[in-house]
């Protein structure tokens, strides 16, 4: 039988950045944004132009598609050639607890392996419950001293890192 878990995940697909996804990636994130924040310059700058502020700069943005709709996002920011951020995670509120978020990490977590990233963490605030329970789910971790650059997003409460030298298999 399986857990309760697993028969609420459904088949999502992960697929990095696609110029055709541009517009997506402006709306889901401007989406949760307002929902529970406010817009800030940052993000106009990086929603606006995902590919010369994230592609271009060795970054990598990845979607969650369930048949073929875009349904949720995630970026990594690159800092320097060991440091990465996980940022603009967000899923549409229909298929949210649904596995999407999940999967989006789990691709993000094998690029930054792959790429020998040393750094990794991201930032997130208290209101947004649901991904601060995820992000503990997957093995990152709060840190009170961060070690990575200042966020300039106003909304930032909590840093949290994750230990890439953690074997992830121990969970599974």
């Amino acid at each position: 039988m399986q857990s309760e878990s697993k028969k609420n995940h459904m088949n999502f697909r992960i697929v990095e950045y696609k110029p055709e996804y541009k517009t997506k990636y402006k709306d889901l994130n401007y989406e949760w944004l307002k929902k529970y924040f406010k817009i800030e310059p940052s993000d106009k700058k990086i929603l606006s132009d995902p590919k010369k502020e994230i592609i271009d700069k060795n970054g990598f943005i990845f979607f969650a598609l369930f048949k073929e709709e875009v349904i949720g996002t995630c970026t990594l920011i690159r800092h320097d050639d060991v440091t990465y951020e996980l940022s603009k995670m967000c899923v549409v509120e229909k298929y949210q607890g649904k596995g999407a978020g999940e999967k989006l990490i789990d691709e993000a977590l094998v690029k930054v392996h792959t790429l020998g990233v040393e750094n990794f963490f991201l930032y997130t605030n208290r209101r947004l419950t649901a991904a601060f329970n995820l992000y503990k789910k997957k093995g990152f971790e709060i840190i009170d001293k961060p070690m990575a650059p200042t966020s300039n997003y106003k909304r930032d409460s909590i840093y949290m890192y994750f230990d890439l030298n953690y074997n992830c298999d121990e969970e599974k």
